[in-house]
């Protein structure tokens, strides 16, 4: 028989959670990363800045380097040339206000076709809260389709109230991040697919008490 808990006992035990600052350092990232590029070609760099709680913003200043001109030359819209072989790293810094951020990738240039950095990313999700939320899980990558696939140890507390799971960048806040939607499966395996948003756009899987407006848990991207 399922137990039943009385709406006060929920509604105290789900606001009742230490509620963590929205704040988190600001991060610049290379959206389409590349693991080779193919000498005497050019490819355009994209970047995405996230400023202090986890926000796509649009920075003041961007500045993109390369760590060999004579390899590999960048402008400062990120579009790159590639002019000769060897290994090269590609740096973009990013600011806005009293915000800044900086990040660089390696990659080698070569004879072959340029190759975009593949494979797939993971984690597991743990409880902030008092309630049982666990288990492990892997994106991936179907065309223009994000995959989330939910590991067979996956256990969710199917008492709490309003419970909804979000792709954020913020690992306090759902705030500027995407709503999955209402959890609907509380142990074992499942799937969610996402369309059109990149395997490395969020950073987080995020669980919600919506209703009262309290993180419940949540998993690192690595």
């Amino acid at each position: 028989m399922k137990k039943i808990i009385p709406f006060a006992l929920i509604v105290a035990g789900c606001v009742g959670q230490d509620v963590l600052l929205d704040e988190v350092p600001p991060e610049v990232r290379i959206t389409n990363p590349i693991s080779t590029m193919e000498v005497n070609t050019s490819y355009q760099f994209e970047h995405m800045f996230l400023d202090n709680v986890g926000m796509e913003t649009e920075p003041s200043s961007v500045l993109w380097t390369t760590s060999d001109m004579s390899k590999l030359t960048i402008d400062n819209t990120g579009l790159a040339q590639a002019l000769d072989n060897g290994m090269v790293t590609v740096s973009v810094f990013a600011s806005t206000g009293e915000l800044e951020a900086d990040t660089s990738i390696t990659f080698e240039i070569t004879g072959d076709p340029t190759m975009m950095l593949e494979g797939d990313r993971s984690g597991t999700i743990a409880t902030t809260s008092s309630y049982v939320l666990e288990g492990d899980f892997v994106l991936s990558e179907d065309g223009e389709d994000l995959i989330i696939d939910i590991n067979e140890n996956y256990r969710a507390d199917d008492n709490l109230p309003g419970l909804y799971v979000y792709l954020t960048n913020n690992p306090n806040s759902p705030s500027g991040g995407y709503e999955i939607g209402p959890v609907q499966v509380f142990s074992g395996a499942h799937q969610y697919v996402i369309p059109e948003v990149d395997i490395f756009e969020y950073d987080y899987l995020f669980y919600y008490c919506k209703p009262f407006k309290v993180k419940v848990g949540h998993g690192e991207i690595e």
